[in-house]
């Protein structure tokens, strides 16, 4: 009886293993990572019906819960989601159409209910620069020249790589270092030789022009920026933000104080990229 016994006991501590072995699987079947740069600080809240739809068209199960993977730099990010670690990409569209453009592996989703706003950022103490480029970018604005900038600039890198262009250069005039990442291709691209290309410079030139000032181009991490902000490294970097987002003057972000973010000089949908499905 007693090896009876023993033999039960065995059975259904086996049965509860399988069980729980089954119901890790499944709530790791049920966790969809998807990427994203980290391009600025806190997300949009995603409604419950957002979110559904979101599921449906990821083709994944309503029970499943999604997690971020954040990435530092649009390489790395690329890798796994052409591997299969993370289901799709957030980027934005101008991005996804690029990437897209050059290489056919991948597929573009744009979502039109979410709008993200380019700008420039410069710590708040550093009013001086701040004004150098907010000022430029509003004249920029009003005199039409941005919309210029799009049209000839902008949408011809979309399909082709950009052309490093020299900034131009102004015997003793001030100098003020911009951080570049080259991970938001057309907009912040660095080529294979290592210099800075893409809309980014065409604006930068054209600010340059305007207050007679020099800059002196950077390259730092994505998720470095704000650190290389705070720390004096560079006087201003780029940075995308929600068009929902009510912090448009001195902020905070990834936990360093005090930050101020230009006039937008360019928006743009918020877009992902996924695999498709026959490659």
């Amino acid at each position: 009886k007693e090896i009876e016994n023993m033999k039960r006991i065995l059975a259904i501590l086996l049965v509860g293993l399988m069980l729980l072995s089954l119901t890790a699987c499944g709530g790791k079947d049920n966790v969809v990572k998807r990427g994203a740069l980290e391009m600025e600080g806190e997300g949009l809240f995603v409604s419950e019906e957002h979110e559904a739809h979101r599921k449906e068209e990821d083709g994944v199960s309503s029970e499943a819960t999604y997690e971020r993977v954040n990435y530092s730099n649009l390489s790395a990010a690329l890798m796994d989601l052409e591997n299969g670690k993370i289901i799709k990409l957030s980027v934005t569209e101008s991005v996804a159409n690029y990437v897209a453009a050059h290489n056919d592996k991948f597929t573009v989703s744009v979502n039109k209910e979410n709008l993200k706003n380019f700008s420039m950022m410069t710590s708040e103490s550093n009013t001086k620069v701040y004004d150098i480029l907010n000022n430029a970018i509003k004249a920029m604005k009003e005199d039409g020249t941005l919309d210029s900038l799009m049209e000839s600039e902008l949408m011809a890198y979309i399909n082709s790589d950009p052309e490093p262009k020299d900034l131009p250069h102004f015997d003793g005039a001030r100098t003020i270092k911009i951080g570049v990442t080259g991970d938001l291709p057309p907009m912040d691209f660095v080529a294979a030789n290592g210099k800075a290309a893409g809309f980014n410079i065409a604006l930068l030139t054209e600010i340059a022009n305007r207050a007679q000032v020099n800059f002196e181009l950077v390259q730092i991490e994505t998720d470095a920026r704000a650190m290389a902000l705070s720390s004096g490294k560079v006087d201003a970097v780029f940075w995308t933000r929600s068009s929902t987002c009510t912090k448009c003057g001195a902020t905070s972000v990834n936990g360093v104080e005090g930050i101020l973010a230009t006039e937008s000089y360019f928006t743009d949908y918020s877009a992902s990229l996924k695999l498709k499905s026959d490659k």
